[in-house]
């Protein structure tokens, strides 16, 4: 069962926001994408990079990306969140095929709101614009390495949460 509703966006046009087994993704008009950001988006260029961002940059850094990009929602008076955080940078920087975005869900409660990010730390990873995994909460070293790994080689599966 798939519901969908249709919001427009400045950038974008046309955004869908999908409903399929109670959880949220968003649709986007690639078309649009491609049409506003060229080959030259710097996160296009190649994998191993981390970013931190804002609401407005996460269609250009996340969602066009060419890179399969691992997405990092957290926030600062978190503390799974920062002791997180290195792990995420080495794994990225070490595996060299996927990026790193970080955003704080106190500054981008948008973006919080549509991925129903409702528990901290929350990482999502996306590829061609779409959520294709994720895992919440903090988990050792070499969990995270396997995750970036998967993500990197396209074996995409949604981790449950409460692992």
């Amino acid at each position: 069962m798939l519901a969908s509703l249709t919001r427009t966006t400045r950038v974008l046009g046309p955004v869908s926001l999908a409903k399929a087994h109670g959880r949220l993704f968003r649709t986007v008009d690639r078309t649009a994408i491609a049409q506003r950001y060229s080959s030259s988006n710097s996160s296009s260029s190649g994998g191993g990079k981390v970013f931190e961002i804002k609401q407005s940059e996460f269609e250009e850094k996340v969602l066009a990306s060419e890179v399969p990009t691992i997405v990092d929602f957290y926030a600062a008076w978190c503390q799974p969140c920062k002791m997180l955080a290195p792990l995420l940078k080495s794994a990225v920087e070490k595996n060299g095929q996927v990026n790193l975005v970080k955003i704080d869900i106190d500054e981008s409660l948008d973006l919080a709101h549509d991925y129903r990010i409702t528990s901290l730390p929350t990482v999502m990873a996306f590829r061609d614009g779409e959520p294709v995994s994720a895992f919440i909460g903090m988990r050792p070293a070499a969990a995270i390495e396997q995750f970036i790994n998967d993500v990197a080689s396209n074996k995409d599966k949604d981790t449950p949460s409460s692992n």
